[in-house]
């Protein structure tokens, strides 16, 4: 987390903790996906597409794939 600056979730007393998903099973892929990723996959406008899809039906997940 070298990338983030945690001063200004400190001064409001706001903690910064890393989250590391599990190793095993669906999760095997997880640590190498990031939104980074989906934004090189998919460019700006497909991923601000599949964000607006997902938010506007936000219990399904096939409107995010």
């Amino acid at each position: 987390m070298t990338y983030l600056d945690s001063a200004p979730f400190a001064a409001r007393d706001i903690a910064v903790a890393p989250f590391l998903p599990p190793a095993a099973g669906i999760w095997v892929s997880a640590r190498r996906v990031t939104s980074l990723w989906a934004l090189a996959h998919l460019g700006p406008a497909g991923l601000a597409a599949r964000l607006r899809a997902h938010t506007a039906a936000p219990d399904s997940l096939e409107a995010a794939t």
